[in-house]
């Protein structure tokens, strides 16, 4: 039996002169959690809201669901997974920097707000990590239990949070 499962295309041409659309799209595509596929074609896993989301990104998009079976899925859960992981190293780098705006912190407006907008910042970042997930989660049959990669990939998740966590706690200007 062949595994069919849905999937969005997003497919857009856009001029060079149009630099900074193509810039506010990329991050939109990526703030909607749909990864490259190919030049100037996007991937994310169908949900309906996922859909309805990126079809009113821009005007000059093509957003189309698809059924894909289990002989091209493997290839669409593989830049999904690799877009995951780029999100991963990303966070990875942001927390790093989290830190370093704690440790050099003090009571002063400016160094304090610089901490403040960071820690903001980055809740929005597990959040979306947390969305991308629940979308990774779509491409499982529902009757299966949550893969490895999806656990592996939630405790990760929280093990961020977690440390996102413990660096808030700590006092300003303190080596952690």
């Amino acid at each position: 039996m062949t595994k069919i499962s849905n999937w969005t295309f997003i497919v857009f041409d856009l001029t060079a002169d149009a630099f900074a659309r193509r810039v506010r799209l990329h991050r939109n595509l990526k703030k909607e959690g749909a990864a490259m596929h190919s030049q100037s074609v996007y991937c994310a896993p169908y949900t309906e809201s996922s859909f309805k989301n990126l079809q009113n990104l821009d005007d000059e998009t093509l957003v189309v669901k698809a059924e894909v079976t289990s002989a091209q899925v493997d290839e669409l859960v593989t830049a999904y997974d690799i877009y995951i992981t780029k999100l991963f190293s990303e966070l990875e780098t942001k927390i790093n920097e989290l830190e370093d705006a704690k440790v050099i912190a003090t009571e002063d407006t400016p160094s304090k707000r610089g901490y403040s907008k960071r820690l903001r910042k980055m809740y929005e970042r597990l959040d979306h990590l947390d969305y991308v997930s629940s979308l990774r989660e779509t491409l499982d049959e529902p009757a299966v239990k949550a893969s490895s990669l999806e656990i592996e990939i939630q405790d990760a998740v929280d093990a961020f949070r977690q440390r996102v966590e413990y660096i808030d706690r700590q006092p300003p200007g303190k080596f952690l």
